[in-house]
């Protein structure tokens, strides 16, 4: 995808600001498994196979509930993202929302691709490391090794 693209710069600049790493890591985790389930579903269906509108309704649903999440999240006055970047991850939710619900009215396999890419790209976003935390060298302070050692003591 191309630096223009608002998905990935929704994805870049989620994953740059949002707080917690572990958190970050933990979303990114959830979005992969949610790729993983809709991917499933696609390959299955493109194959042939016979799949249930529960199992179709239940896999989006569980897609859309993370989405919700984040709308939520942005939502929240409190949230450091710029306006601009919550803007973007809503209009993402609101594309996810739209097209789960077209999936619903009429199942294609690559209909899902897109949810897949989308989810992808913004977990890539919220599992890289921050640049200011690989890029900053640990430099103890003058004397801290005397603290150290005397707390060792």
């Amino acid at each position: 995808m191309s630096s223009n693209n608002p998905h990935t710069k929704a994805a870049t600049a989620y994953g740059t600001t949002a707080s917690a790493t572990s958190t970050r890591a933990l979303e990114g985790q959830v979005l992969l498994k949610a790729a993983l389930k809709l991917e499933d579903l696609a390959k299955r269906l493109r194959a042939g196979e016979t799949v249930s509108r529960g199992e179709i309704g239940e896999t989006l649903d569980y897609n859309q509930k993370l989405w919700q999440l984040f709308v939520d999240t942005m939502k929240d006055p409190k949230h450091l993202l710029p306006p601009e970047i919550k803007s973007n991850v809503m209009s993402l939710a609101l594309f996810i929302f739209k097209r789960s619900h077209e999936i619903l009215i009429n199942t294609a396999p690559e209909k899902f691709q897109v949810l897949v890419s989308i989810n992808r790209n913004i977990a890539a976003g919220l599992m890289k490391k921050q640049p200011s935390l690989q890029s900053a060298p640990f430099v103890p302070k003058p004397g801290a090794e005397k603290i150290v050692t005397d707390s060792l003591a």
